[in-house]
């Protein structure tokens, strides 16, 4: 798989954080994508059907338990974006 080592929507994560100066916690989600909390980035994750927004600094590590499932190519529009 070309993009193995990608933090692609839909890969399967174990995801150590930063609970507090002395603690870290972990959990296992599929990563779903990226998000804003106040001026913050946050990762956001499915966990046990929810949805989990966790901001990126507070990341220890990640370790990939399962590559994304591949899609199918589509066309990109990135070239069609005018601004006036």
């Amino acid at each position: 798989m070309e993009n193995e080592y990608v933090v692609a929507p839909g890969a399967r994560f174990r995801v150590t954080w930063r609970f507090s100066r002395d603690e870290c916690r972990e959990f296992d989600g599929v990563y779903r994508g990226m998000s804003v909390i106040g001026s913050e980035t946050a990762l956001v994750f499915e966990v046990d059907g929810t949805q989990r927004f966790l901001v990126a600094s507070s990341v220890v590590l990640m370790d990939q338990l399962e590559a994304a499932p591949e899609k199918a190519e589509k066309k990109s529009d990135a070239g069609s974006v005018f601004y006036g």
